[in-house]
Parts: structure tokens; C-alpha cells; sequence
């Protein structure tokens, strides 16, 4: 695709290219007088402050000046040009840039026009098709008495207390332990120790030898632990090493869950009976599964688009989503104490980036529907859902609404408010299919 647009009474001819939805050539010519014109000037002004030995300064002559600074003068002049055409090319073609240019192709020949392209990623503009009538597939949100007594099997052990009891250790008991590891002579290192450790006895997240050495002990006890870390173990230094222990128990405490009756009910809130807190949680349940029923459908909503509208993303947007994923995986590292190596890295740009391309693609045909279908948000809608928000997370309503006013967040509010009524109309438009609720 060719766009000929161009200025006669400009020195600089400039046309585009459209190679990819998402890319642009910007080929410019700049006339040779203008380019001689801008020239001079720069060697006008540098052979004012020129300092020479044999001249006073500002008295060297051109040649001499020319032929010393010339090649620099050039660069500058080409330096100085380069902008300027490409503000030029950005304002003639309404081009909406999402990378800087990068100069390519430069040709430079005496007595010629100035030549050179221009190569940036633009946003691509697209028309989205076919978005009736979209294949969807929608479960019932079911909740079933067994994910209710999960909910408050968790509610009891998160709830749960530890009691001393002097009697030889079982699974599912707390061992409270003093480790102690031993030097390279055997002789236990105080500088290293590991005072009043808790590990749940049995528990997978033990290594086996502390579970094996643990079994029946009882307090006051005295057991010498050997253990191998793996080789993939976050701490460098300690992988495929192996280290003794000296461990001390301290006590030996029994795991007791309460009742599950009305009284517990009421320790959570006050007055409540159990009956009362189950169709609290199924109803909170029932909520959330929803929410994911509806994500389902936006997801196939998402997927069908992308499978009718083959478009591409640009790569510097791909990138910009890879470069921020991998920063939050090196701070989530970093804060367990482990390094983020070079294949950490290529193994998440392999796994991530088909799913940034996929976001990015959906997003693109998102915002087309809303701009074909003139799907819009008013500000009174804007400022019932900064309301809803700061109803649903118990804030300060006008406090929040000053916050989302003077940053991001009213912007970020907007957009949800967008997508969602895109999803909404598109939906309205969908051939849904009624599915049976999820297997376990």
C-alpha cells in the first residue's frame, strides 16, 4: 500500500509505505539546496568560533574550517533534518507512531537529493467482520453442597489451635524444634542455628528425613538429621549439598479443629448459626462461579473474533508485554532469594508470548466494534460505577471519587465500563448454546 501524498512548495518529498497493518516506511527525499542551505549555516556559525593556530578566532577560512569539521557538520545537518521530516510525515499521514523511527537505507551522493526511510510501528487500524452471531457455549453456575463443606473444612483449619501434649509424636502433629547443622568436623555451629523451627509432622513440604526422624518423638528429645537439597533448590549455594542437624525438640503439640455447630458459626459473626454461614458461603460461591461462567464466554468470545479476523500485532507492543511479565517474575524471585536466570527468562518469553499476542489481537478488535458500533460511556455512568467501587471495597466515597478523578484510576474505571458493554453487545448478538455445568 502506497500513499502519495506530498507538498510541492516543501524541500522534502515524503510518501509511505504500509508493508504490514502495523508498520510504516516513511521515505523521504530532501532537495539538495535545502540540504546545502542547512549546511552552511552549520558551517557559517562553526567557523565563527573555529580556533586555529596561525588564526585568530573566527578568521580561519571556510576551506580549512570545512575540511577539518565538514564530515561532523554533515552528520549534525542530516541530525537536524531527520526530525523535521518525520514531524512532517507524521502530521501529512495522520500517523499515530508506537515506536521511534529507525533511519534506514541513507543515501548521500554529491549534487543529489538527500534520500533515506524512515521505519516505525504504528497502531493498527482495523475494520472488525463477521462479530454476529458469534458460536457460544454457556454452562449453568452450579455450587454443590460438597464445595460448601470444603469452604468450611478450610474455615476450621485456618481456625485450628496447637496444644502441648506430652506423648510421642503422630502425623498431623506440630513439632516445635531448635536445628542445629553441623561443621565440616561434626561439632554443631550455634552461629547457623535455627531456633524454636515449627513443621507439621508428615506434611509433603517437610524433607522426608525430618518426617522419618520425627515420628514418636517426644520433647526433651535429642535427633541428628541428615538432609540432601535438590538440585534445583532456590538457594544457590545449597543445592545438591548435603547437611546434618542436630535437632532439638522442644515440644510436641496436637492439632485440634473446632466443632463444626452453631457456636462456630457465631465466632465468625456474631449471632450466625451454622445453617445461616452455609448459605452464606454457597452464596458467595454461586457468585464467584458465575463470574467465571462469564469470563468463559468472554474468552470465547475473544477466541472466535481473533479466528474470524486474522491481524497482526506489533511486535513492539509484544515485546512491552513480555518486558513487564518478566519483571514481576524477577521481583518474585528475588523476594524468595532466587536468581532469574537467562533460560528462566527465554523459557517465559516462549511460554508468554502467544498469549500476549492473543490479548493484544483481541484488544485491537475490541476497540474496533466499539468504534464501528459507536459504543460510548457517558460520564454519569462513569460516576455511579467510582460509587459501586467505592461501595464494594468499604471506602470513603468522596474521598475515592477525588482519587479517581485527579489519576488513572477514572480512566481505568472508563475502559472496564467499555469492554463491558462491548462484551454485552456482542453477546446480544451471540448464537449461545446451553451447556451442562462444569465436571469436577
Amino acid at each position: 500500500m502506497n500513499d502519495q501524498k506530498s507538498e510541492t512548495t516543501s524541500p522534502y518529498r515524503i510518501r509511505v509505505e504500509a508493508p504490514e497493518v502495523w508498520q510504516r516506511i516513511i521515505k523521504v527525499e530532501v532537495s539538495r539546496a535545502h540540504f546545502d542551505q542547512q549546511y552552511a549555516k552549520r558551517l557559517h556559525h562553526a567557523a565563527k568560533a573555529h580556533v586555529r593556530p596561525g588564526f585568530r578566532k573566527g578568521k580561519t577560512p571556510k576551506k580549512l574550517v570545512e575540511k577539518e569539521i565538514g564530515d561532523r557538520l554533515r552528520a549534525e545537518t542530516l541530525e537536524r533534518i531527520v526530525p523535521e521530516t518525520f514531524k512532517a510525515a507524521i502530521v501529512e499521514h495522520e500517523l499515530i507512531p508506537i515506536t521511534d523511527p529507525q533511519l534506514e537505507n541513507l543515501v548521500y551522493e554529491p549534487e543529489k537529493p538527500l534520500a533515506y526511510d524512515l521505519v516505525i510501528e504504528v497502531r493498527p487500524k482495523i475494520t472488525a467482520q463477521d462479530y454476529n452471531d458469534l458460536p457460544l457455549s454457556q454452562r449453568k453456575a452450579e455450587i454443590k453442597d460438597s464445595d460448601v463443606d470444603d469452604v468450611l473444612a478450610r474455615l476450621q483449619e485456618s481456625r485450628a489451635i496447637h496444644e502441648k501434649v506430652e506423648r510421642p509424636a503422630q502425623d498431623g502433629d506440630q513439632i516445635v524444634a531448635d536445628l542445629v547443622p553441623l561443621g565440616v568436623d561434626g561439632r554443631p555451629d550455634p552461629a547457623r542455628a535455627v531456633p524454636e523451627q515449627r513443621m507439621e509432622l508428615g506434611a509433603e513440604t517437610n524433607f522426608q528425613a525430618f518426617n522419618e526422624a520425627f515420628s514418636g518423638v517426644q520433647a526433651g528429645e535429642v535427633k541428628q538429621v541428615e538432609i540432601t537439597y535438590p538440585d534445583d533448590h532456590y538457594r544457590e549455594e545449597l543445592r545438591g549439598r548435603s547437611v546434618a542437624f542436630q535437632c532439638t525438640i522442644k515440644e510436641v503439640q496436637e492439632k485440634r479443629v473446632p466443632e463444626l455447630d452453631d457456636s462456630f458459626a457465631s465466632s465468625l459473626q456474631e449471632g450466625q448459626t451454622l445453617l445461616e454461614l452455609r448459605q452464606s458461603i454457597r452464596k458467595d460461591l454461586l457468585l464467584e462461579e458465575q463470574k467465571r461462567v462469564d469470563r468463559e464466554l468472554e474468552e470465547q468470545i475473544v477466541d472466535a473474533l481473533i479466528e474470524r479476523n486474522d491481524i497482526a500485532v506489533p511486535p513492539s507492543l509484544v515485546e512491552q508485554y513480555l518486558k513487564s511479565g518478566l519483571e514481576e517474575l524477577k521481583g518474585r524471585n528475588s523476594q524468595m532469594g532466587r536468581p532469574t536466570s537467562a533460560e528462566d527468562e527465554e523459557q517465559y518469553r516462549q511460554v508468554t508470548r502467544p498469549v500476549a499476542e492473543r490479548i493484544l489481537k483481541g484488544m485491537f478488535i475490541m476497540e474496533s466494534i466499539r468504534r464501528q458500533e459507536n459504543i460510548e460511556v457517558s460520564e454519569p455512568e462513569i460516576e455511579e460505577r467510582i460509587g459501586e467501587v467505592a461501595r464494594e471495597h468499604n471506602l470513603d466515597e468522596e474521598r475515592y471519587r477525588q482519587y479517581a478523578r485527579e489519576g488513572a484510576e477514572r480512566d481505568r474505571i472508563m475502559h472496564a465500563l467499555e469492554e463491558r458493554k462491548t462484551f454485552d453487545f456482542l453477546l446480544s448478538r451471540a448464537n449461545i448454546q446451553k451447556a451442562e455445568a462444569a465436571a469436577e
